[in-house]
């Protein structure tokens, strides 16, 4: 037998023997999608903007074309864990004094005030004009706060803080100064608070109290910087705050947690597309605040 015929017998058996295999094809369905850790949900990147709000004069997400409108997250934590209802992306202000721009209540979706020095009035001014009102307040002690000696034990000093101490975190007088002023965020028609030092090691329960307490008033919570622990509180926060996540190269940490994320620098920055940032003068933390590089 000559060579060709050899080659078309042979490719005559294994046409023979493969009509006999079963098909190989996978499951109806296709490929298995992931789902968010966390309960986070779609990661949906829109400039959605929460109360009708669109920024103006600040940066916007450059996350392309996505579609479907603004994403809210799935979490199934304490008060509801549903990320308050609030876009995967939203704008902001921040502004700790008492002069204050009001048109930035028109243009951006969430402004942060001092819950203590802000007056009913201009909480109630800027909340009239569109935006979701995040009221600020600290943690820990702070010396001239009119709360100050409704305090229970202290620890140490806050480092670079003059008249701010750490708080013992079992102490119950503590955690009953946190209600406290949470009772006048309410009073005050704030949507949500945005609590400060909670970073500290053994405060872990004191802070997801005080967490609690607030998603039981029917608070937003904000956190606060303290990057390792977005995972241990994400079922008690509706959305982010971090200073100076670009300068030491922490923003990644956000990416895909598919709430509003606000990142303050103090040094030149640059827009990412999964948080909205500016820059701020941490001297005063006033009104002004700087557009970050396309």
């Amino acid at each position: 037998m000559d060579g060709f015929k050899r080659l078309a017998l042979g490719l005559g058996l294994v046409a023979l023997a493969l009509s006999g295999c079963p098909s190989s094809e996978s499951p109806s369905g296709g490929a298995d999608s992931e789902s968010g850790a966390g309960g986070a949900g779609s990661t949906n990147q829109g400039a959605g903007s929460v109360g009708g709000n669109q920024a103006s004069g600040g940066n916007q997400a450059s996350g392309g074309g996505q579609s479907g409108g603004a994403a809210t997250t799935g979490g199934s934590g304490t008060g509801g864990g549903t990320g308050g209802g609030l876009p995967a992306y939203a704008t902001f202000h921040l502004n700790y004094t008492q002069s204050f721009d009001f048109d930035k209540c028109s243009e951006r979706d969430i402004v942060i005030f001092d819950l203590l020095d802000t007056s009913d009035a201009d909480l109630q001014t800027c909340k009239s004009l569109g935006a979701k009102m995040v009221c600020y307040f600290s943690s820990q002690y702070e010396e001239w706060r009119d709360d100050a000696g409704d305090f229970g034990n202290l620890a140490g000093a806050l480092d670079g803080w003059p008249g701010e101490n750490w708080v013992d975190p079992n102490d119950p007088a503590n955690l009953a100064v946190m209600e406290g002023r949470l009772d006048i965020a309410v009073a005050k028609g704030c949507d949500g608070v945005d609590i400060d030092n909670i970073d500290r090691a053994g405060h872990e329960d004191y802070v997801i109290d005080i967490f609690s307490a607030a998603r039981a008033r029917g608070l937003l919570v904000s956190q606060k910087n303290a990057v390792e622990k977005i995972e241990l509180f994400f079922d008690y926060v509706d959305l982010y705050q971090n200073e100076q996540c670009q300068e030491y190269d922490e923003c990644s940490a956000y990416e895909g947690l598919g709430r509003p994320v606000y990142n303050i620098e103090y040094t030149p920055c640059q827009t990412l597309p999964y948080l909205y940032s500016n820059r701020k003068d941490v001297e005063a933390m006033d009104a002004q605040e700087w557009a970050c590089s396309p």
